[in-house]
């Protein structure tokens, strides 16, 4: 008999509840195939992945980032201040503490970052900002 036979019924319940919840939340996203989005939001779309998916599901898959960390759908679709945040988050916290643009001075050895250091160019950060609008505009959350 498989694994699932042996769970009594409120856990195979729980766990057939669990699953579905991560089919509809993971397909109520915006697509991210690469076919279907501009080449630059791509682009924002994999830096993202790579540093900013460390903490933040940035986009279809629900396993990455941190489930306390806000994914950036949740910051569209519930901040009103959305652009301002995403435009800020080098200065937000806890973002100075492991984060750093290129070209700045190096951290203080007093003040080591807790988890490697992620440098970012000014270039990346635009990519970043252009795939967050893309996403946006994806969930209907333009300025007009």
């Amino acid at each position: 008999m498989g694994k699932l036979h042996k769970l009594t019924g409120s856990k195979q319940v729980f766990l057939m509840v669990a699953f579905l919840a991560v089919l509809i939340g993971a397909s109520s996203f915006p697509s991210a195939h690469a076919q279907d989005i501009p080449l630059l939001a791509q682009q924002g779309l994999n830096l993202s992945q790579t540093h900013c998916g460390r903490c933040h599901i940035v986009a279809k898959d629900r396993f990455a980032g941190i489930a306390s960390t806000p994914s950036f759908k949740i910051m569209i679709q519930a901040l009103d201040d959305w652009e301002d945040r995403f435009d800020t988050f080098m200065a937000r916290n806890p973002h100075p503490a492991h984060m750093r643009l290129e070209g700045a001075d190096e951290r203080p050895e007093d003040l080591p970052s807790t988890i490697k250091e992620v440098i970012l160019t000014l270039d990346e950060i635009e990519v970043i900002l252009a795939y967050v609008d893309y996403m946006a505009e994806e969930l209907g959350r333009t300025n007009p």
